[in-house]
């Protein structure tokens, strides 16, 4: 005759029944969840360094928009602030949901004029700090720069931000977005795309190199 569970033992059945599903739950959101050293730039990894020489136009960016960040603090200091659009759309996403920021700051950057940089600085490749773009437009690069400022300012790590500039198979010419990991997946900031978009739905950018503050990665450049 087959036994009949004691009210105990069905409870530890219950209850072990619970702990394995919230293992396997743990196990499966681990899994689902992206890093760039796991999941890399566009599907690939890159070698990483500290030495920014390589890429100087990305050191020299920081480096004026550091002394951009200083002369406005002493402005500030003195009183004679001039607000512009950037800092009052940063002031008013402070403490949103992190991914109110980022919609926020790609809908803010891309609302400004696509102008190349023949055009804009009679040179064939100017990299323009916030403050530069914001007064005169610019293009693919400057649009990623501002947009990886912005979300340093609202509070983003550098862990967590990419600078990018990639290859774009379709149309066989450089190009640069920002990627940030936001809710455990790689989200990326495109001024060709109103909306931001998972990083892995994009299939015909490939990586030449990457940045944040603190290191540079160098991808397999195409011939």
């Amino acid at each position: 005759m087959k036994r009949t569970p004691s009210r105990r033992e069905r409870r530890l059945v219950v209850l072990l029944t619970v702990q394995l599903s919230f293992s396997s739950l743990l196990l499966a959101n681990t899994a689902a969840a992206e890093h760039f050293e796991s999941a890399g730039i566009f599907g690939e990894s890159g070698k990483q360094f500290t030495n920014f020489r390589p890429i100087p136009k990305w050191q020299d960016v920081l480096k004026r928009f550091r002394i951009e960040q200083r002369r406005q603090r002493d402005c500030d200091s003195g009183g004679c602030r001039d607000d512009h659009d950037w800092m009052q759309t940063l002031d008013r996403l402070r403490g949103k949901d992190r991914a109110v920021q980022v919609r926020e700051v790609n809908r803010f950057a891309n609302n400004w004029r696509y102008i190349t940089d023949p055009t804009n600085w009679n040179q064939d490749d100017y990299w323009s700090t916030p403050d530069e773009f914001l007064k005169k437009h610019g293009d693919c690069e400057d649009y990623a720069i501002i947009k990886f400022l912005s979300l340093r300012a609202l509070g983003f790590s550098n862990d967590d931000l990419r600078l990018v500039v990639i290859k774009d198979l379709n149309l066989g010419v450089a190009h640069s977005v920002t990627l940030v990991r936001l809710n455990d997946r790689i989200m990326m900031l495109d001024n060709q795309i109103d909306r931001v978009i998972p990083a892995n739905a994009v299939k015909h950018y490939k990586p030449i190199f990457a940045a944040n503050e603190e290191a540079w990665w160098l991808f397999t450049l195409l011939q």
